[in-house]
């Protein structure tokens, strides 16, 4: 039978002569609209079911690429609200170390500190100098920028004077709530308060806009998404569409804080990042609707594909937050090697200027003790005065250890040797109540370094980890070959791969927190009486180790004790055997005539002292244009010139070039309160120039001033001797 298309007229129903029967009806219902009308509700119902998952599924995704913008902005906030406010903490440390803020009517260097800062750091809007009472002294603006009358009393913002208080009782960087700023913009206000022995000499405040401050923050950071920031109740910033009713279940919360901060993050995606994830769904339901085999392949392709998006979203969260955690650890590191470094600096600078103190104290006390007529108690109190000296001496030497300015001597080393010659000496200073343990590697590698200082690295550790140990324990000596890999050297900054030789010293005492461990290496810093030790042991074993190219860990925990690591690169050399030192040879008064150039007067003239004691004829010059003009007037003959290294206007090297090209055949003698090495890493000297280090005896000067006239040095370790000699590797 042909099947009726739908332009056919409807056939007229059969029924039986004289009845009628509605028994058509059912099979016409099913055959003409039933059937498609199930067939078409079944397409529209997995149609809508399909677009109801799609639309789910987008949802989910899209909150928890949100989520994790949310966690993103975040770290990004509090790292960046953390490095805007090291800046204030450091000037403020600067002006308390150096005392600046001690009169407060000289403020010329503090404003041009202020000034120099905010030019590199351009998010603030202003720096002020209040005083202990809240009064502002002077302001600070970017360039361009009006500046307020100083002459006023802080605003009367309860937020900014609370702040002030706070910082006032923490002694320490505080950051205030929302503050209308003298613009009338609202921000916050970071108050960081300045001591200067013990007292509080007033309060560096920074200002900062919400509307300059929190974009420059995340202006990398979640395109595509609408950001609100709230104070409390408080909107403070807002970037983006606003929130619209039927997409609130896509917003995510994160709080921020930071300090006294506790800021309330939303995020959301704006329209056009929802319309461009949905865009795909009215072509998807169509296709459904048309093909439902196709539908069905589609939807578990679909559900495939959402598990796996939910799998990438998670992976990225992980290693989001693992990249996060790692900067994190390298911005620490940075900043410890930073603050070391500029310790370190400090502490050289401060050694260099100490010595020529030294050299006039000690040289004023050999003076005297070499006149006659004193009696012994005058005497006896002159070789306290140089006994005092060298202790001083010895002192600024630990210093320049710190900063790796040092004169190191580096061999190829048996570091198993130095643990047994160190292990006969330890008994007696250790006591009955600790028990020693030596556990050495019988195949260790050799290193090279510093024999003499490794010693006594070893002993500082061994007499550090003594005093961790008070009621007795069991310290342990050890060495062992070990290889870094990248991994671990990625995890310990500071570390290099390769093949290394470890020596652990661990003690069983009281072992250290992590405030203390992050200081145990800073000079001058120490848990113990201060007439118990000066602080400087553990920095010359950080100094020692760092120039030696090794490097430190150090695993501690309370109550269980402490081990020092050190790690040195492992060399396949042979070692090398110890030289024996050489006798010095005997002093001899000289008859020559030389030339001294000096520009600190004290210094200049106890040299003169001591060269005429020992029969030199001397001529003075304070400065090296002095010293030309003696030189070219040619009124007597100068036999070697005597220098200072570095001296204002012209350093010694250039004043030794250009004499050279008056006399041909000059010989010269430099002189620096720092050690020869230092001097030639700073450019001032080139290798091999003949040096002596201040301060420096009558007898020291007097043999290096003959072996110059002589036309040849002794040794070639004359510097690193005399340091020897004078205490340098002494803990």
């Amino acid at each position: 039978m042909r099947s009726q298309s739908p332009s056919d007229p409807p056939a007229p129903p059969k029924r039986a002569r004289g009845t009628f029967s509605f028994d058509w009806l059912p099979w016409k219902i099913i055959d003409r609209l039933l059937l498609p009308t199930i067939f078409f509700l079944t397409a529209f119902v997995f149609a809508l079911t399909l677009r109801q998952l799609l639309m789910t599924h987008r949802s989910v995704e899209i909150q928890a690429v949100t989520q994790e913008q949310a966690v993103f902005v975040k770290s990004k906030m509090e790292s960046e609200l953390r490095a805007r406010i090291l800046p204030l903490e450091g000037l403020a440390g600067h002006w308390s170390a150096r005392g600046q803020s001690e009169n407060p009517e000289n403020t010329s260097e503090m404003e041009s500190d202020a000034e120099l800062v905010m030019s590199a750091y351009p998010a603030y809007q202003s720096m002020e100098w209040l005083d202990p009472e809240f009064h502002v002294r002077w302001v600070k603006t970017p360039p361009g920028a009006k500046e307020p009358d100083p002459d006023t009393v802080v605003s009367s913002d309860a937020s900014e004077v609370a702040a002030l208080r706070t910082a006032k009782t923490r002694r320490s960087a505080t950051v205030s709530r929302p503050v209308t700023l003298r613009k009338g913009d609202r921000g916050l206000l970071v108050s960081v308060p300045v001591y200067s022995k013990q007292e509080l000499r007033g309060f560096l405040v920074g200002a900062f806009r919400y509307n300059e401050l929190i974009p420059s923050i995340i202006q990398d950071v979640a395109q595509g998404y609408s950001i609100a920031v709230y104070d409390d109740d408080e909107r403070i910033y807002s970037v983006g569409a606003d929130l619209k009713p039927q997409d609130a279940d896509l917003l995510q919360t994160t709080n921020v804080r930071f300090q006294q901060l506790a800021w309330r993050v939303q995020i959301w995606p704006k329209p056009a990042t929802i319309s461009y994830a949905l865009s795909i769904l009215p072509q998807a339901a169509f296709i459904v609707g048309i093909l439902m085999a196709a539908l069905i392949a589609f939807a578990v392709y679909l559900a495939e594909t959402a598990r796996l998006h939910a799998r990438g979203v998670e992976a990225t969260h992980k290693k989001l937050h693992k990249e996060i955690a790692g900067r994190e650890q390298a911005e620490q590191a940075l900043r410890e090697a930073q603050k070391m470094e500029a310790v370190g600096q400090l502490a050289g600078g401060v050694a260099h200027d100490f010595n020529n103190l030294l050299m006039v104290i000690r040289g004023h006390a050999v003076l005297s003790l070499n006149r006659n007529g004193y009696d012994a108690a005058v005497r006896r109190e002159l070789n306290e005065i140089l006994h005092v000296t060298d202790r001083a001496s010895a002192l600024t030497r630990r210093l320049l250890a710190f900063s790796r300015k040092q004169v190191l001597q580096l061999r190829v080393t048996d570091l198993n040797a130095l643990v047994s010659q160190a292990k006969e000496l330890l008994p007696p200073v250790l006591g009955k109540d600790i028990d020693l343990f030596i556990d050495l590697d019988p195949h260790l590698g050799r290193v090279k370094a510093d024999s003499a200082q490794m010693e006594q690295v070893i002993m500082n550790l061994v007499l550090n980890a003594r005093d961790a140990m008070p009621e007795g324990g069991e310290l342990t000596i050890q060495t062992a070959n070990v290889d870094l890999d990248e991994e671990w050297v990625r995890a310990h900054p500071g570390a290099s791969p390769g093949p290394h030789v470890m020596l652990a010293v661990r003690d069983t005492g009281t072992g250290m927190d992590q405030e203390t461990l992050s200081h145990i290496f800073e000079p001058f810093f120490t848990t113990k009486d201060r007439t118990k030790g000066t602080g400087l042991g553990l920095a010359t074993v950080y100094g020692t180790v760092r120039q030696c190219g090794g490097f430190m860990r150090v695993p501690t925990k309370i109550g269980e004790g402490t081990t020092f690591q050190i790690y040195l690169a492992r060399v396949e050399e042979a070692l090398e055997p110890m030289e024996a030192p050489e006798t010095a040879p005997q002093l001899q008064q000289g008859a020559e005539t030389i030339l001294v150039v000096e520009d600190d007067n004290a210094v200049r003239r106890m040299t003169r002292e001591f060269l005429k004691i020992k029969g030199y004829t001397v001529i003075e010059a304070r400065s090296a244009a002095a010293a030309i003009q003696i030189f070219e007037s040619k009124t007597q003959s100068i036999d070697l010139v005597l220098t200072d290294v570095l001296m204002p206007g012209m350093k010694g090297r250039e004043l030794v070039e250009r004499l050279g090209q008056i006399s041909a055949d000059l010989k010269v003698l430099y002189m620096s309160a720092y050690t020869e090495d230092a001097a030639i890493n700073i450019g001032v000297l080139n290798p091999g120039t003949e040096f002596i280090e201040k301060p420096f005896s009558p007898d020291e000067l007097a043999s290096k001033v003959r072996e110059v006239l002589s036309g040849g040095r002794d040794k070639p370790h004359s510097s690193l001797e005399r340091s020897i000699a004078k205490g340098s590797g002494s803990a």
